[in-house]
């Protein structure tokens, strides 16, 4: 999630598709039940009920796509430093220690046990995101390897392998193939396979609205599907996987010109996720802060989601911006600089 370092006059497509799927992420927490809590309390064929799937089912694809970001612009490169990973951990440590321990000892004192304790250690330890993105960024330079060989006709052979055993087989049939539902590394290296093929051997861009119909449509199926199977927002589902490379597809087509705004924003993204994600500090936001239990059976809860996201991600923002501030050139940055390792592939 965290944007890729290039010049500093990039264009801001991709950095404006960052601040989207944040968005996404954070609508997402609040639909989900032991967040804001809207997918555990709505009753069925309520107003409540089809928004809520509605908004999922355009959420869903978001973690994908930031997959299929790395992807992109890191096909070419034969060495990682390990101190990227380093740098995400101690995020990870940080927001999970100093959001747990503010929600027990300031905002809800009766949070304070023994239980509580071992779940912020959990949550400051294992992120499944964090853990995983950085299985595949270790990878990187071995993906690389194959990625830099192999030619576009057995590379399109390799994606429709994948795509039949890890998305279409588990969508239709059993999760034999894939029993994670795309959590874990398997979804990731193909997502990463995926935004690399689309960087190295598609020569014309598709068409931005014909991209962003597919998105829709596919996001309208994900939908349908998601009132009858509980696998439908799965992220190694067909429909959230074809959902996902066609909202891609349109930003890239974007022709956004260099905005220090947007990508000053898109910089903090990962901090985002990680403030948002916190089991025990999230509830205060979507539940204290934006009151969204009050709107779980009302009409109006269209506009409490949408107050509720954008509120969230500015509080996110800050709390981002005043650690960057306060902590970054003292604490992080010297940290980050002690791990020195490598892993480069010739």
């Amino acid at each position: 999630m965290e944007s890729i370092k290039r010049n500093e006059n990039r264009q801001s497509n991709i950095e404006l598709l960052r601040i989207v799927l944040i968005l996404m992420i954070i609508m997402l927490h609040y639909n989900n039940g032991a967040m804001g809590g809207a997918l555990a309390n709505i009753h069925n064929g309520t107003f409540s009920y089809y928004f809520v799937h509605f908004t999922e089912s355009l959420s869903s694809v978001a973690v994908n796509v930031f997959i299929l970001i790395t992807g992109y612009f890191s096909y070419n490169k034969n060495k990682i430093f390990i101190s990227k990973i380093a740098r995400l951990v101690l995020l990870m440590i940080f927001w999970g220690l100093s959001l747990s321990l503010f929600t027990m000892l300031v905002l809800n004192p009766a949070l304070f046990t023994i239980h509580n304790c071992l779940k912020m250690v959990k949550i400051a330890i294992s992120q499944w995101f964090v853990i995983i993105y950085g299985i595949l960024y270790l990878l990187i330079p071995y993906i690389n390897t194959v990625i830099r060989v192999i030619s576009k006709k057995n590379y399109q052979k390799l994606l429709i392998i994948a795509i039949f055993f890890f998305y279409i087989w588990p969508t239709f049939y059993t999760s034999t193939t894939s029993n994670d539902a795309g959590y874990g590394i398997v979804n990731f290296v193909c997502l990463y396979l995926i935004g690399a093929y689309i960087r190295k051997f598609q020569t014309a861009k598709i068409a931005k609205w014909k991209s962003f119909c597919v998105y829709v449509v596919l996001s309208g199926i994900t939908m349908v599907f998601s009132l009858y199977f509980e696998n439908a927002w799965n992220y190694n589902s067909i429909f959230v996987l074809g959902g996902a490379v066609a909202l891609f597809e349109f930003f890239i087509s974007l022709n956004i010109k260099y905005n220090p705004l947007i990508n000053t924003l898109a910089s903090f993204t990962f901090s985002v996720y990680l403030i948002n994600v916190n089991g025990l500090f999230n509830k205060f936001l979507y539940q204290g802060i934006f009151r969204s239990n009050e709107y779980w059976q009302s009409p109006m809860i269209i506009f409490n989601s949408i107050i509720a996201m954008i509120g969230i991600y500015v509080i996110c923002i800050c709390l981002e911006f005043l650690r960057s501030i306060l902590l970054d050139k003292k604490i992080f940055k010297p940290l980050t600089k002690k791990v020195k390792g490598t892993i480069e592939v010739q």
